[in-house]
């Protein structure tokens, strides 16, 4: 009789598990398309993000700037020194307006030679505008030793290599543009761009000495 009553509660057991393997499998099988459901959100939202972004970086451009000597005089002469430069903002590939304004400095092996004013400008997302900038000594001409100097580079190069610099604190720009002082036609000379983290007059780089 022990033995039946055992038989009994097996078979008992064994058919309550067998009743529950349906559960356990549907609830497996759920949970199972759950999960490929989430990662196949997640995997949707990191294309999309990627495709934006490719999209912005095709079709954004940031801003580009340039400097062109027009005309120069008092290089070689003991003569006050004049530059009249264009300053060139290409904006046409950009998603916000760009604005400088301040002063110009042209330097020759970080000795300022001439400064001007640069007027308050703003080109909008997708513009481009042409600055106009007249940079003077406002004093007496090269000093002999850097006057010697220019003379040795015009000799083995051809030209005179400046650096402009494009001064604008105000919105915290400033702009590095390095154009040869030749008597050949004038043409643009690309600038690079860094951010004043102070109100340094930009002749000290970096805001240093």
């Amino acid at each position: 009789m022990d033995e039946q009553l055992l038989s009994g509660r097996s078979d008992d057991e064994l058919s309550s598990h067998r009743e529950k393997e349906p559960i356990l499998s549907t609830a497996f099988v759920v949970a199972a398309w759950i999960v490929i459901a989430v990662l196949a959100c997640l995997a949707l939202l990191v294309v999309s993000v990627l495709a934006w972004g490719l999209f912005m970086l095709l079709t954004t451009r940031l801003p580009v700037f340039s400097v062109t000597v027009d005309v120069f005089s008092g290089l070689e002469d003991r003569v006050p020194r004049a530059f009249n430069l264009t300053l060139g903002i290409d904006n046409v590939g950009g998603e916000y307006d760009v604005c400088v304004g301040g002063e110009a400095v042209v330097l020759y092996g970080d000795v300022p030679l001439a400064v001007g004013r640069v007027e308050e400008l703003c080109v909008p997302r997708k513009g481009a505008a042409d600055l106009a900038v007249v940079a003077a000594s406002g004093g007496v001409g090269v000093p002999k030793a850097l006057a010697e100097l220019m003379a040795g580079e015009k000799r083995a190069d051809g030209a005179v290599h400046a650096e402009v610099r494009v001064i604008s604190a105000k919105h915290r720009r400033l702009l590095s543009c390095t154009a040869a002082l030749d008597k050949g036609p004038a043409r643009p000379y690309p600038c690079k761009k860094s951010i004043m983290d102070d109100e340094s007059d930009g002749v000290r780089r970096d805001g240093s000495g």
